[in-house]
């Protein structure tokens, strides 16, 4: 076992722990230099999935219209302040963004089967869905929630989404 101070393409150091071999070692920190570090490589995907999120979304709007584009926008933002211990706040946005993001493909996947441009009454109907789902997302402020549920999140906002329009 042995640290070491990585220099990586973004111009920033990590330290690292490594074990094993030498030579392993050694391929390992070559590899970690020609990359970016943790929290760049974090900034980048993140940016990559916003840029992808982006694009399908005004893919859903170019098919579905403006109605479709505020809807789109109130599910990317259901958000609330999560209620428990740090630990569990910090899990449950984790899950919670996860949820949003599975939700965003499915209803991707849903437009995606719409031939040419929709009807009004799809268009009102995908708002109306993405609306009930940010609503149901954005009033779940207890983390033990998410984290209870995070094992098929889709399906218990699936369920809470039916009860609250029931």
């Amino acid at each position: 076992m042995a640290h070491y101070d990585i220099t990586h393409t973004c111009g920033h150091d990590e330290r690292i722990e490594l074990f094993g071999k030498t030579s392993e070692r050694e391929r390992r920190i070559e590899w970690l230099q020609e990359r970016p570090c943790t929290e760049c490589w974090k900034k980048e995907r993140a940016a990559e999935a916003e840029a992808r999120r982006n694009k399908e979304a005004a893919m859903i709007v170019e098919k579905l219209g403006n109605d479709a584009a505020e809807a789109i926008n109130a599910l990317s933002h259901a958000t609330c302040t999560l209620e428990g211990s740090a630990k569990q706040v910090a899990w449950a946005e984790d899950i919670r963004s996860k949820c949003i993001a599975q939700a965003f493909d499915q209803l991707r996947d849903l437009v995606a089967c719409i031939p040419g441009k929709a009807t009004a009454q799809q268009s009102a109907a995908f708002a109306a869905r993405c609306k009930a789902i940010a609503s149901t997302i954005a009033n779940k402020s207890s983390a033990a929630w998410w984290i209870e549920n995070r094992d098929d999140i889709t399906k218990a906002v699936a369920r809470e989404v039916i009860k609250a329009h029931a």
